[in-house]
């Protein structure tokens, strides 16, 4: 069928009309990403307005429903509107690359050969634990020339267009693709209810969003160890995520563990899977349905050391909002910046905006991740119309950069002391290979990142990836990493650069250029079968137990069990104020549990930043920390006892097996208070 040139389509903010061919169902995926979008962006600007003027949860309800309502009216005055016109919407068939095989030239034929030699070899040093200088450097080379061949492909296709004349990315609508790609969201919703992975992190995360609950507010001071005496450890609180989980929780009367990890994981892994689907469908792969399949795979079998790596943030950790973030607004950021290239009106800059303010909302990754997107978005636009490239940009970046000149101005500051904890976690030759591993696994990830400029259908998608790949590579220059830290402050967490990657997407496009490549059926699945038995052999399932994760019924807390109810114990023993000194494990679901009584130190590199606050006694923290991870020396029971009255702790709990640390506590007037089938609990 021959490509026609499509008539004004129905803004993307509203529910679409009826369009020959597009499945309802696939429609309705889609709507049900743009209303999540909504959903947080809304939220977001809720909450900082909250933040300014100090309004409790009450207002911020209220002033989210007004929102909505809103946006909710806006889009079906818009709808009807549309629905009125005379002008005949059209399916438009995906449009094919203008530059065919016969106009290539030398030049693309060098930037190929670059492009696919030195990405093999970048995959191929990676696979072997080579130099990661040497890494960086073909990295960079295979990114650079596939970029320029994608800006010259885009140039030519450019030029065979009529000014003005837009194409619309349709992509595969067939039925089949919408059920292959439901039944995976589907099959890994209900997986991820099952698995079980604490992680610490959920110290201030879901502490945070507890203290919503159990207050009524949104706190500007610190709620781990003490009721906004101290300052906060992750300021200023510019995710809105965390409370809109307590308000939740608040709402209905639960725990906000019941919200976090019952509730979020499986809708978060569903809706995940269909951004990813929406992605490929933007960048108008075929074979739709084996590319969101081997991506899946590949993120299934990315299990192994480390936390780093695509697959340990997917499912088994989907309630955290940095890695929804990375799993489901970035595939949808980069289709918006798509279809605003395609059609850069209003309607989708203003979708830009809400997508850059609902990644703020989820973690402060997105003050520096969200303006590369933004950046590379609209480079496809730049020579074409630079006005709109600039607006484009604008509206995606504006809220994150907001955010991050706001942080600038306040003193912001993480928990997290980098320098303290070493060098590794500047060098990249460390987090490059906990994002790719080694091995099979290194060689087909990398390999298909920086073939994404040359495979990817869409011609402004591939310059997109190829500036986003090319940006990766630059974290992975031995040296970059410490020298941002000392010139902004942001070093370390530039690993998370490689999120903009869209690693698994690419191995996706990688598979599906496979299937199509050849003609006949037998050697189409070849190439995608061969692809997935390498990620099963040599990959490691994310829910194995050798990737720490274990399978759990019934659905539960991402809490160890034994701790939940160690925990549970100790807090109705305690009375509201009390101080409790426990292990690591125990400290932090205490913390997750409530905000009623404090613990001493529920992870050590969490004090740092407190280390010269008055009152709040870092070194006698320490010295209960030594305490509690082992045995006590004759000579440091003076000191213990010392830090025990100072810090004024009620309640001490440590494992059933620690009899000498307990027969101490007994002597320094502590009493049996609680007994499980892991710890015991001694009150003062």
């Amino acid at each position: 069928m021959p490509t026609r040139t499509p008539s004004p389509r129905t803004p993307d903010m509203v529910p679409p009309e009826p369009r020959t061919g597009t499945p309802r169902l696939t429609r309705g995926c889609d709507l049900v990403l743009d209303v999540t979008v909504v959903v947080l962006a809304t939220w977001t600007v809720v909450y900082h307005v909250c933040l300014l003027l100090r309004l409790d949860v009450r207002w911020a309800v209220g002033l989210e429903v007004l929102a909505l309502a809103g946006w909710g009216g806006l889009s079906w005055r818009a709808y009807h509107r549309r629905a009125g016109s005379s002008q005949a919407r059209e399916l438009v068939e995906v449009a094919p690359d203008r530059t065919t095989r016969a106009e290539a030239t030398t030049t693309d034929l060098v930037l190929i050969v670059t492009t696919v030699a030195s990405g093999m070899a970048a995959a191929g040093l990676t696979a072997v634990n080579g130099s990661w200088g040497a890494v960086a450097a073909l990295w960079l080379i295979a990114a650079a020339a596939g970029t320029v061949w994608a800006v010259l492909r885009l140039t030519r296709a450019g030029a065979a267009d009529p000014p003005g004349h837009e194409v619309e990315a349709v992509g595969p609508r067939r039925l089949t693709d919408t059920v292959v790609a439901l039944a995976w969201a589907t099959a890994l919703a209900v997986l991820s209810m099952f698995t079980l992975w604490p992680n610490p992190d959920d110290l201030y995360y879901v502490n945070l969003s507890q203290w919503v609950v159990d207050h009524g507010t949104f706190p500007l001071r610190d709620t781990i160890f003490s009721d906004l005496v101290f300052p906060m450890s992750s300021w200023p609180p510019m995710a809105s995520y965390d409370a809109l989980m307590g308000t939740l929780a608040r709402l209905v009367g639960v725990h906000a563990a019941s919200v976090v990890y019952l509730f979020v994981p499986p809708v978060a892994t569903f809706l995940s899977v269909l951004a990813l689907w929406r992605l490929l469908r933007a960048w108008r792969v075929k074979a739709v349905g084996v590319a969101l399949s081997v991506g899946l795979v590949f993120l299934l079998f990315d299990g192994g050391p480390g936390y780093a790596a695509p697959g340990n943030l997917f499912l088994i950790r989907l309630w955290q909002g940095k890695v929804i973030l990375l799993c489901l607004l970035l595939p949808l950021l980069l289709v918006y910046a798509l279809r605003y290239v395609e059609r850069p009106t209003r309607v989708h800059a203003w979708w830009l905006f809400a997508g850059g303010a609902a990644a703020v909302g989820l973690t402060t990754s997105a003050m520096f991740l969200v303006p590369l997107v933004a950046l590379a978005g609209a480079a496809p636009l730049i020579l074409r119309q630079p006005g709109r490239a600039l607006l484009g940009f604008a509206a995606m970046g504006v809220y994150p950069l907001a955010a991050g000149a706001v942080t600038v101005a306040v003193g912001g500051h993480s928990a997290d002391m980098f320098e303290s904890r070493g060098p590794v976690r500047f060098d990249p030759a460390w987090f490059g290979h906990e994002i790719f591993r080694d091995g099979p696994l290194a060689l087909i990830a990398v390999f298909a990142v920086l073939m994404g400029a040359l495979l990817i259908p869409h011609p402004s998608a591939r310059v997109t990836t190829g500036l986003l790949t090319f940006v990766t590579g630059v974290t992975f220059v031995p040296g970059v990493t410490h020298l941002s830290f000392d010139l902004v402050g942001l070093g370390p967490t530039l690993w998370r650069v490689s999120w903009v990657a869209s690693i698994a997407a690419l191995i996706g496009v990688l598979a599906a250029r496979m299937a199509t490549y050849r003609t006949r059926r037998s050697l189409q699945a070849a190439g995608p079968l061969a692809l997935v038995l390498a990620l099963v052999l040599f990959g490691l399932p994310i829910w194995s137990e050798r990737n720490n994760v274990s399978l759990k019924q019934p659905p539960h807390w991402q809490r160890g069990p034994e701790s939940i109810v160690s925990a549970q114990q100790a807090i109705d023993a305690a009375s509201p104020g009390d101080v409790i000194l426990a292990p690591e494990e125990l400290a932090i679901t205490i913390d997750v549990l409530t905000t009623r009584v404090k613990t001493v130190a529920p992870r050590d590199y969490f004090m740092d930043y407190l280390r010269d606050e008055p009152g709040f006694h870092y070194a006698e923290r320490l010295t209960l920390i030594e305490f509690t991870d082992r045995r006590i020396a004759g000579a440091d029971e003076a000191e213990v006892a010392r830090a025990l009255t100072l810090l004024d702790v009620d309640l001490v709990c440590l494992p059933n097996q620690a009899r000498g640390r307990i027969s101490f506590l007994l002597a320094q007037e502590y009493r049996p208070a609680t007994t499980s089938a892991s710890d015991t609990c001694l009150k003062r």
